[in-house]
């Protein structure tokens, strides 16, 4: 079986598109979703107010987790770390060969890739950190950075999803991918800071290291195509012409705010 789990915010569009395209591998979906975002902000369960919708089309291959997190912790990745050990007590039920998948809502593999990394995954006998293309903003906004996204691994080889995403068992930000294999080519998409001007707003105060930024600042830099200065002058962009495959295309393109130039 192929569990795919990932953290929760406000994001429904992404939402929508991450269950459809993974579809086409994941057996089922495990969400986790906290009272708190990553930077410790308080804020609501707003898929478990909405879960019915999700529940009557994807019945019970899709799990909803709620956790309630403590106030005022003083260690800035102390909520992100606390949400992806959340998953331990739910994954206790499945069997140790089986597959789990843990990254963000917005890291997605590419379905016509899903079988390079079972076979890299089955040969190394190690989790698979997944490298992904990253676009920004819209699907036809290309970064002139690669992503260290989801990761891939047996059940049996990892004690909670934060030690297989972050490779450490302390509260830390930064990525650790020692304890991983790759599959030796881009094998999925980053689509991050995308949706609507409002949860663009929201996102800026719901990160550890845009918390405290001016929101506004943050959405005019996007709509200018100025990444750099929004994203803390870490990532470059440029508008391009994407390929992706048809399966992902025919989902994608039901979403016309999320690009520059919808493709024809």
């Amino acid at each position: 079986m192929i569990i795919d789990t990932f953290l929760f915010n406000n994001e429904f569009d992404m939402l929508d598109i991450h269950l459809e395209v993974t579809k086409n591998y994941a057996d089922r979906w495990i969400v986790l979703e906290a009272n708190k975002t990553l930077s410790g902000v308080p804020k609501d369960f707003h898929l478990a107010n909405n879960f019915n919708r999700y529940r009557k089309k994807y019945g019970d291959k899709l799990e909803l987790v709620s956790i309630d997190l403590e106030p005022n912790h003083p260690h800035p990745s102390f909520y992100e770390t606390s949400m992806r050990r959340g998953f331990k007590e739910v994954l206790k039920k499945y069997d140790s060969e089986d597959i789990i998948i843990h990254g963000d809502l917005d890291e997605i593999i590419d379905p016509t890739h899903w079988h390079r990394i079972i076979e890299t995954l089955n040969r190394e006998n190690k989790p698979i950190s997944c490298t992904l293309q990253m676009y920004v903003y819209k699907f036809d906004q290309l970064s002139d950075r690669l992503w260290k996204g989801s990761v891939v691994a047996k059940k049996h080889m990892f004690e909670t999803p934060h030690d297989l995403y972050k490779g450490n068992k302390e509260i830390v930000k930064r990525k650790d991918r020692n304890h991983c294999a790759n599959v030796d080519s881009i094998v999925g998409w980053h689509w991050t800071w995308f949706g609507s001007d409002d949860i663009i707003r929201n996102k800026v105060d719901s990160l550890i290291e845009h918390r405290g930024r001016n929101p506004e600042e943050v959405l005019s830099a996007f709509k200018s195509v100025d990444t750099k200065k929004a994203i803390n002058h870490k990532v470059d962009s440029k508008i391009v012409e994407p390929i992706y495959p048809d399966v992902v295309l025919d989902i994608i393109k039901n979403f016309p705010n999320f690009w520059h130039t919808m493709p024809r």
